[in-house]
This record gives structure tokens, sequence and C-alpha cells, in this order.
């Protein structure tokens, strides 16, 4: 039997993939389809379930090494090619959507390559919806959070969690900080606005675990190597954090540029 990493302990590891596409692109969120085939098969290799974040608010009830696998953005690569793959593995997954560009394509995004990248429209969410996947907020522009006005921070996260529950007929509770960036403003409106946690990056402090998951990117370059360091916190684990910072730091351009999203 092929030998894989260690069981997993609490808290339960979070991976956080964007696009799964086999276009180029100026970038490191994009992943080819069959890369993504070979992660899926290596988790299912190593013995890992795929579970909801909500599943994780019981933890008497999670398998004995729980994933969580989330998309934010919501690319229409995402049911295209991720999907697929994901329900043969029996699989399911969250997606964050940005949604007043449901349908469209990315125009919020600043793009290097001058290739635009459609968004899931209504009829996939509805079917991920009803194949068990967790839909969950990535705002309603995708602006940075920590950058824009109180009003528009509330605007943000309460017409984008309404928007997805009239859509969908489900309740939305869990939202996807863009950039990953978030502070105490924030975390104020997205209880005002009736979420029960967002995800990120990482913790600005040890007390945000309550409000907030932590989880690991999966970037193009990214191998079995730091792959099995997302899920088990191993002692490359720092090195991933740095990695990971880098590029937040970079993919930061988007809300400098575009600090609105309009």
């Amino acid at each position: 039997m092929k030998p894989g990493p260690p069981s997993s302990v609490r808290p339960v590891p979070i991976l956080a993939f964007h696009k799964v596409d086999d276009r180029f692109e100026v970038g490191v969120t994009r992943i080819g389809r069959l890369r993504f085939s070979r992660i899926v098969s290596e988790l299912r290799g190593w013995g890992y379930a795929a579970v909801s974040l909500a599943d994780c608010a019981d933890p008497a009830r999670l398998p004995e090494k729980p994933v969580v696998l989330t998309f934010d953005d919501s690319y229409e690569s995402v049911h295209r090619n991720a999907f697929p793959v994901l329900a043969a593995a029996g699989f399911k997954a969250t997606v964050f959507v940005v949604t007043d560009y449901i349908g469209r394509e990315n125009a919020w995004d600043v793009n290097l390559g001058w290739i635009r990248f459609e968004h899931l429209d209504w009829p996939r969410l509805r079917e991920l919806r009803d194949a068990g996947w967790e839909i969950g907020s990535h705002t309603a522009r995708h602006p940075d959070l920590t950058r824009v006005p109180a009003s528009r921070v509330d605007a943000e996260l309460t017409d984008s969690k309404r928007a997805l529950e009239d859509g969908l007929n489900a309740p939305v509770r869990f939202l996807s900080f863009p950039f990953g960036r978030y502070n105490d403003r924030v975390l104020d409106a997205m209880q005002r606005a009736g979420y029960a946690r967002g995800v990120g990056f990482w913790l600005r402090k040890p007390a945000d675990k309550t409000l907030v998951f932590e989880r690991k990117a999966y970037y193009l370059f990214d191998g079995n190597l730091s792959l099995r360091s997302k899920l088990t916190g191993s002692p490359l684990g720092f090195l991933e954090n740095v990695k990971l910072r880098v590029i937040n730091f970079f993919s930061h351009g988007t809300a400098l540029v575009k600090p609105s999203s309009d």
C-alpha cells in the first residue's frame, strides 16, 4: 500500500483552489485538469474523505481523516472540470460565489494575459447545490473589504448573501474574504449579516479561530510535497505560509488597481 500522510488532527485541513482550467494565463491560481484529478486520487489513496465547512461544527460526526475542498471565485471551470472528478470520487466541495458576476466574465480581476474566464451561472450553481455542494459568499463584487467604507462592507456581505439564498433557496452560512483579508470591522459586519464564519488564508490572532477558518491555497507550481504539508502541518508548513503570504501580496495588485472592483 502506498504510504500517505498520518491521520489528520483537528482543526480539519481546508484546501483552497480557484480555476481548474488548462487555458494559459499569467498567474498561479490555475491548475490543470490532470493535476486536479491526481490531487483527488492522492487524497482518496491517503484515506481522506471530503466534508463541508458545516460538517466541521460537529467533530464527533467527522470521518477519521476529513478534508474540506473549497473553490474561490466560482469559475465555470469548477463545474466543467472539477465537479465530474469529485463526483466520481464521492467527494463534495464548497464554492464561494461573487454574486454580481454570476454567469458573467471576471471583469473584476486585473488580467495580465487578456484572457477572461466565465463564472458559474445559476443553473450550474443549482446543480452543484443539488449534488450536496456547499455554496458560500465571496461578496458581491470582490473588493478588499479592509479598504472600502463600512457601508460598502455591509452591502457586499448582505447583498451577496441575500442573492444566493433567494436564487438557491438554501441558507448561506460561510463567507470567503476576498484576497483572504479581514479585520475587526469586517468580522463585525460578517456577524451582523448572519454568517456563521469566514474563511481566510491565515488568522491574524489566535482568538480569531472562533470566527475564521484557516485554509491552505493550492497553486500552479505546488506538488505532492506541498500537498502533504498543507494537509498535515508538517515542518514545511512554515515555508508554505511564507509562500502563501508572498503570493497574496502580489495578488493584492487587483485590489490596488481596482479598489472597489467597479
